[in-house]
Order: C-alpha cells, then structure tokens, then sequence
C-alpha cells in the first residue's frame, strides 16, 4: 500500500536522537503535492522531547518524495495533507 511506502520510507531516513525514549510520540501534518513531493511538514501534537520531534520532521523531508496514487481524487482525499503518529518502539523493532 502507499501508506506502508510512506511510513517504511521515513523510517528508512530517520536518526533516533540519544534523548529519544521508549513510549514517546509525536504526530505529524504532512502536506504534498501531486507528484508526491513534500511541501509541508508540521508538528501537531509534540512528544514533550524537542530533538525527537525535529528527528521525525527531519526523516520526512529527508525523503523529500513519496510514490503516491496517481488517481487525483484518491491522491487528494487521502495523500494531500496526512498525520503521520511517529513512535520509536515502531521504528527499532
């Protein structure tokens, strides 16, 4: 699916920061274009943890472009603006 792309793809360019801990979360608005380029990313709830928030910013526009649905009206209802939930215990299995 595209979303498993998405989510393996920041996983893939993501540096856990040395203060990053068990059970720390933080969810993100990103917003993209059609060709799946990042143009926004944004934090909507904070984990508390200022380096672990800005390491998960940091891993989606890393990325910079993500494959998404061709079909516009799939792309937009689903990949124009999504949050992503960014948990460490998800990422270091």
């Amino acid at each position: 699916s595209f979303r498993m792309g998405i989510y393996q793809a920041v996983v893939g360019n993501w540096s856990r920061p040395p203060s990053a801990r068990q059970g720390m979360q933080v969810t993100l608005l990103v917003e993209l274009v059609p060709t799946g380029d990042v143009v926004a990313v944004s934090i909507m709830d904070s984990s508390g943890n200022g380096a672990f928030d800005r390491s998960a910013e940091n891993a989606v526009n890393k990325v910079g472009r993500f494959v998404v649905p061709t079909e516009s009206e799939v792309f937009e209802r689903h990949f124009r603006k999504f949050t992503l939930l960014f948990r460490p215990e998800d990422l270091l299995r």
